[in-house]
């Protein structure tokens, strides 16, 4: 494959373009992405389970499985509101409590940090202004992902084949194309299933670090660093340190917040690197540096959804993108081998 200055530059303008119709469009983008990533979830779990349960209905498998997604987003919504809620009525106490523990520990150092004089310094009732505003946009947010998400497994209920193959009047063009939307889905699928289960893995064990530690509401930091396990590099660091600061409030001594920050990091770091990379196909690894490039685009496109979906958005444009010649040069650089589609797993239509 030659790749030429005209490919380039034709993908790069396709790109930029796309950046700004997704920012521009975002309250509806957002919610139509979310309820398609959860669709092509559904449909891996589905697939899983009609190849061990193979006398099971499929409409059937399809339904329960739809249900217990549903179920759990919607506690996921519900866990993550209050939790926000409850911190928000905690925060007044943070910045004394960690200063004690900041004066106790830092005694012998011969140095003073008032950390009250410099969290005076942050405005919070704009804070708690625009957390609020947010709390509004996140329920909006949760309805339109949730009509999208039923209307798509309607549709999925009643057409057998997805609308643009009909568009075409060549049979040999549909086929194409129906092997190109194949891998694409297949190739999220791998990704969606693979880093759902490590990431709930993970979220387990800090649950239960959170409890030894009597972090109150341990369901919201385990949601939370859930959510957060899907942000590369970034996330794994911020669920360690924020449960860290807030157990300070419920310690007298430093060693449990402490402890919390080391535990919950080394979790996320096992996970990451010794068990995650044998569970995904090589196709979805996305290069580290090109990945914490992806999270600071997501995020300013998106804000705080966009970087929680940033990886899995990456993963569907690196997947897209090595499906055609004049865009594959993009998935070659966006994965982490060079080979974006190397293991890809193999589309029903091609066994």
């Amino acid at each position: 494959m030659t790749t030429t200055p005209g490919s380039v530059a034709q993908t790069t303008t396709g790109v930029a373009a796309g950046l700004a119709t997704l920012y521009f469009l975002r309250p509806v983008l957002i919610p139509f992405f979310l309820a398609v990533l959860l669709r092509i979830l559904i449909s891996g779990i589905v697939s899983v389970v009609v190849r061990l349960l193979p006398r099971a209905p499929k409409w059937l498998v399809l339904v329960a499985t739809a249900a217990i997604v549903g179920f759990t987003a919607y506690s996921i919504f519900i866990i993550t509101l209050q939790g926000i809620s409850d911190l928000i009525q905690q925060s007044s106490d943070l910045p004394a409590q960690l200063d004690r523990l900041i004066r106790s520990a830092a005694v012998g150092f011969g140095r003073k940090f008032d950390l009250a004089t410099v969290i005076g310094l942050i405005d919070l009732p704009q804070l708690e202004h625009s957390l609020a505003a947010w709390l509004g946009n996140a329920v909006s947010m949760a309805f339109l992902t949730l009509m999208f998400l039923v209307f798509m497994l309607l549709g999925a209920m009643t057409n057998t084949e997805p609308k643009i193959l009909r568009i075409t009047t060549s049979e040999a063009r549909a086929n194409s194309q129906r092997l190109v939307l194949n891998k694409i889905v297949h190739g999220v699928q791998a990704y969606l299933i693979s880093q759902t289960a490590i990431n709930l893995a993970i979220a387990v064990l800090s649950a239960l670090v959170f409890r030894i530690a009597e972090l109150p509401n341990t369901a919201f930091w385990a949601v939370t660093v859930f959510l957060l396990a899907f942000m590369p590099v970034v996330g794994p660091f911020v669920a360690s340190v924020v449960p860290a600061l807030f157990a300070a409030l419920h310690s007298d001594s430093i060693t449990v917040p402490l402890g919390v920050f080391v535990l919950t990091l080394s979790i996320f770091q096992i996970a990451h690197n010794l068990v995650l990379p044998k569970l995904q196909a090589k196709s979805t690894n996305t290069d580290p540096l090109v990945g914490l490039f992806a999270l600071g685009i997501w995020t300013l496109v998106w804000g705080v959804p966009g970087a929680i979906l940033s990886t899995p958005l990456t993963v569907l444009v690196m997947v897209i993108a090595a499906q055609f010649q004049s865009s594959r040069w993009l998935a070659i650089l966006i994965s982490h081998d060079g080979a974006p589609d190397a293991a890809l797993p193999p589309s029903p239509a091609e066994k």
